[in-house]
């Protein structure tokens, strides 16, 4: 799930990327933040794709990338809409899609809230649950 609201949020930064009204350091760090967010799932992915995803630490480490993305998300998001700024119709609409869409990992459970105290735990040398 956290690649597919990425993607979203990606594709609202291609169209920043694209628009020459934008300035070149706000171009570059939305682009840095979700290019960085995109490198953390990739690699967990791989990591679990190469067959080392089936202990905690893993699973730990994919809800610190979860959290991370849902963390930039929440930031580029709205940020790419405001730079966006006065679209026709057609682009206003699809930017409004890509950005309610993107906005969708923070709907999925667990939640950072239930996790505070499992983590904790696991930080702490215990056992990794979910809430």
């Amino acid at each position: 799930m956290t690649g597919s609201y990425l993607g979203a949020a990606s594709a609202l930064v291609e169209r920043v990327l694209l628009d020459d009204r934008v300035p070149e350091s706000e171009r570059v760090r939305l682009l840095v933040e979700v290019e960085g967010a995109m490198l953390a799932a990739e690699g967990v992915a791989r990591r679990i794709d190469d067959g080392g995803g089936a202990d905690e630490s893993t699973f730990a480490d994919s809800l610190y990338v979860r959290y991370g993305v849902q963390d930039t998300l929440s930031r580029v998001v709205p940020r790419a809409v405001e730079l966006l700024g006065d679209l026709d119709s057609t682009a206003a609409e699809e930017v409004g899609y890509l950005a309610t869409y993107a906005d969708g990992l923070a709907l999925y459970p667990p939640a950072p809230s239930q996790m505070t105290g499992p983590l904790a735990t696991y930080l702490a040398d215990g056992p990794l649950t979910i809430a």
